[in-house]
Parts: C-alpha cells; sequence; structure tokens
C-alpha cells in the first residue's frame, strides 16, 4: 500500500515537470511561428509590389504590341489588297502567255510539217545529189530542239522558190554515179526535174536513184532490152520520148528485185530438174517429128491427077516413072504398090494398098504416143513437187512456228514453181501432140484417098467395076 503511494506521487511529480516544459516550449515555438509569419508577410508585400510593377510594365508593353498589331493589321490588309491586284494581273499575265504559246506552238508544228515534206520530196529528187547542204539544213531544222524565227521562215521560202526553179528545168551533165557493184563511175546523166534522172556509160545505161543516206545518184537495175534501147535512141536524139519513173522511184525499186528465170527455177527445188528433161525431150521428139512429117508431106493432089490421066492411057510405065520420085513418101509408096500390081484382080489390089496404107501408119504415128506420155508426166511432177513443197513447209511450221512467215517460203515457193515449170512443159507439149496428130491423120486420109482414086482408075481400066 505504501507503496503503491509512493509510486503515485513519484509519477505526479513527473507529470507536474513534464507540463512546464511543455508550456515553455509552446511559447517559445509561438514566438518564433510569430516571426516568421511577419517575415512572410513582409515578404509577400515585397513581392506583390514587384508583381504589380512587372504587371504594369507587361500592360504598357501590350498596348504598345497593340498599336503595332493595329498598324501591322492596316499594313496587311493593304499588302492584300495589293496582293490580289497582283494576282489578277499574273492571271492575265499567264493566260496571254498561254495563248500565245499555243499559238507558237501551232506555228512550229506548221513549219515543221511544212520542213518534213519537203525533206521527203528532197531526198527522193536527183537534184539533191548536187545540192546535198539543203538536206543538212532541213535535218537540222527537224532535230534541233529551237525557237523558229523569221528568218528561218525566209530561208524556208527561200529553198521552196530554188526547188521549185530547178524543177522547171532539165539538165544534162557529166558527174559520178554508184554503179550495181558499188564503185563509182563517170556517166552521162540527164535529170529531168525532180521527176527522176537517166545516165549511160560505155558499158550499161538506165535509171537513177538519189540515195538521202550516201548522198550519191544509184544505179537501177538493168531495165530490160527494149528500155535500154529507147534510152539509147534518146540520148541519141534518134526520138523526142523517153521511159521516165513517174511513181517516185517505186517502180525502179522493182528492176533490183527483178528475179530472172534461173532464180525462179533454183527456187523450184531438185524435181524441176526432171521436168526440165521431159520437156528436153520432148522438144527432141516434136522436132524430128516435125522435120519428118514435113520430108514426107508433097503435092499429092498433081501427082495423082498425072498419075489417073497415064493410068487411063493404059501407059502404066509412065505412071510408074512418075511416082517413082516419090516412092519415099506415104502416098507414094501406096501407089507404087497399086500400079505394081495393076492387073491383080480387085481383092489382091485392095488387100496390096490396104497393107500399104498400114505399113505406112505406123511410121507417120511413131513418138506421138509418147509425147502425149511427156505432156501426162510433166504436170504430174510438178503435182509431185508440190506435195514436196508443202511437206517441207509444214516442218518448218511445226519446227518454228508461224512467227516469220521468211521460213515458209521455200517450201512454199517449191510448191508453187514446179507446177507452175509442169504446167508450162505440159500444155506446149500437148499442143505440138494435137498438132502433130492431125498432120498424121491428114496424111492417112491422103493415102487412103489416093489409095482408093488409084484402085478406080485400075479397075476401070482392067474393065472391071468397083
Amino acid at each position: 500500500m505504501i507503496f503503491q503511494k509512493i509510486s503515485l506521487g513519484v509519477f505526479s511529480l513527473l507529470l507536474f515537470c513534464g507540463t512546464s516544459m511543455a508550456a515553455q516550449n509552446i511559447n517559445t515555438a509561438a514566438g518564433d511561428a510569430s516571426k516568421r509569419h511577419n517575415q512572410a508577410v513582409s515578404e509577400q508585400r515585397k513581392q506583390n509590389s514587384q508583381i504589380e510593377q512587372k504587371r504594369q510594365q507587361l500592360l504598357r508593353k501590350i498596348s504598345l504590341l497593340n498599336n503595332d498589331v493595329t498598324t501591322e493589321q492596316t499594313l496587311l490588309d493593304t499588302d492584300k489588297a495589293e496582293v490580289k491586284t497582283l494576282a489578277e494581273e499574273r492571271d492575265k499575265l499567264q493566260h496571254e502567255i498561254s495563248t500565245r504559246l499555243a499559238s507558237k506552238e501551232e506555228l512550229d508544228n506548221i513549219f515543221l510539217d511544212h520542213i518534213r515534206n519537203f525533206l521527203s520530196l528532197a531526198e527522193r529528187s536527183p537534184y539533191s545529189s548536187q545540192e546535198s547542204k539543203r538536206l543538212d539544213h532541213l535535218n537540222h531544222y527537224i532535230t534541233s530542239k529551237r525557237v523558229f524565227d523569221l528568218e528561218d521562215m525566209t530561208h524556208l521560202l527561200d529553198m521552196y522558190f530554188d526547188d521549185i526553179e530547178v524543177g522547171k528545168h532539165n539538165v544534162r551533165y557529166q558527174g559520178k554515179v554508184l554503179d550495181r557493184s558499188g564503185e563509182d563511175r563517170m556517166a552521162d546523166i540527164i535529170r529531168f526535174g525532180h521527176m527522176g534522172a537517166l545516165f549511160v556509160t560505155d558499158e550499161n545505161n538506165g535509171f537513177l536513184t538519189f540515195s538521202p543516206g550516201s548522198k550519191r545518184l544509184l544505179m537501177s537495175g538493168d531495165p530490160g532490152f527494149f528500155t535500154s534501147r529507147a534510152i539509147n535512141s534518146f540520148y541519141a536524139q534518134e526520138q523526142n520520148v523517153t521511159p521516165v519513173d513517174i511513181s517516185g522511184g517505186v517502180a525502179i525499186s522493182q528492176l533490183s528485185r527483178k528475179t530472172t528465170l534461173k532464180d525462179r527455177l533454183k527456187s523450184g527445188g531438185v524435181l524441176v530438174i526432171p521436168i526440165l528433161l521431159v520437156g528436153l525431150a520432148a522438144v527432141i521428139i516434136a522436132l524430128e517429128r516435125v522435120f519428118f512429117l514435113s520430108k514426107v508431106r508433097s503435092n499429092t493432089d498433081a501427082l495423082m491427077t498425072k498419075v489417073t490421066e497415064l493410068v487411063f492411057r493404059g501407059d502404066f510405065d509412065a505412071a510408074l516413072e512418075t511416082t517413082q520420085p516419090h516412092k519415099n513418101r506415104p502416098t507414094g509408096k501406096v501407089l507404087m504398090a497399086g500400079l505394081e500390081h495393076k492387073n491383080e484382080k480387085q481383092e489382091i489390089i485392095e488387100s496390096v494398098m490396104s497393107e500399104a496404107i498400114l505399113t505406112q501408119i505406123p511410121r507417120l504415128e511413131r513418138f506421138i504416143g509418147a509425147l502425149k506420155v511427156l505432156a501426162a508426166v510433166a504436170p504430174l511432177l510438178g503435182l509431185l513437187g508440190t506435195v514436196t513443197g508443202m511437206i517441207n513447209t509444214f516442218q518448218v511450221i511445226t519446227t518454228h512456228g508461224t512467227g516469220d512467215p521468211r521460213l515458209m517460203a521455200g517450201g512454199i515457193s517449191e510448191a508453187m514453181v514446179t507446177t507452175q515449170v509442169g504446167l508450162a512443159v505440159a500444155i506446149p507439149i500437148m499442143m505440138v501432140a494435137s498438132f502433130l496428130g492431125g498432120r498424121v491423120k491428114n496424111l492417112a486420109r491422103d493415102m487412103e484417098e489416093k489409095g482408093i482414086a488409084l484402085m478406080g482408075a485400075l479397075l476401070k481400066q482392067n474393065g472391071i467395076r468397083a
């Protein structure tokens, strides 16, 4: 109990001491806080004063800036109005420039079209070989991207008028040309304005064409015998007309592409050879038959009239002598056979003369059948060449396709040429065979006619009624 009382007293004492010390600390802290408050208020006042001063400065600056903005806005409105005015002027100028450029471009295109047309004419004119600079000028106008002026147009007009003046005259002069082997040759040249030109050298003559690349005159291909002769006559002043190419060089260019008969036959392939051999054999046979039939043909009417008169008079020896010169001819052989059996019966005379006629007909008809066979074989060989050529064409198509027609030209050429050659050989052979067959029929009919006439005269002379 005592212990509890002592403990309570100690606790109370300690509590009293602690409360006293806390009160002193609070007072001290309150004084410090008051001092700090006063300092903060003083500093706040200073800061407010400074802020007010800065605010006033900023307000003055804002006022000045507003004045500047108003001034600048006025200037901006003025500039906008000026810009709008300038933009309108710019649009007007651009429209005017575009209009003028379009007109200028149109004029340039028209000018270039005239230059191209003139160049096209100049590249075909033989006069350009004498005045090649104008080709350079015209090409320069086309290739150079320049602005054409009045001087260029004046120059073009001068060339036009010069070209018109040149085109009115025919000019004869000596000049160099490129021959068909590409070598220079001196030639006597006649130029007919812009239409064309002729040449004559020691070896040949013909037409001339102008080459724009080399700016030289080139000899054309061989014009052919009749055209060449006409050109020589014109140069020799034997005639006032001459052949001229009015197609602008197209007809002359065909001369260089002209193929000879040899080249055409080569394109037909191997089968052309047997067809030609058939034709050669037919020619030999035809010549032999024509020669033979012309030799055995004679004027039997006059002979028969004379022989009949002699028989009616009973002069058989004179009749034999008259017939003797014709004994190698078919009709003569028939008459000789009848006169030699003049005293025989009618049946014997008929038999002898028929035998003589039958003996002569095979001689006359010899090789006629062979000609007909050759006439049938030639087109068959041509047909064989056609089939071979088409087979070759299909093989080329199978291998290379149909992209390049030139690859198929060989087979098609072989197919067509062999047929053409076969028909060209067969048709004349058939005509000759028909002609020779007609001659043979005429001779056979003549033999029969004269034989019957002689037999009638003999039977009448012998007193036998036919």
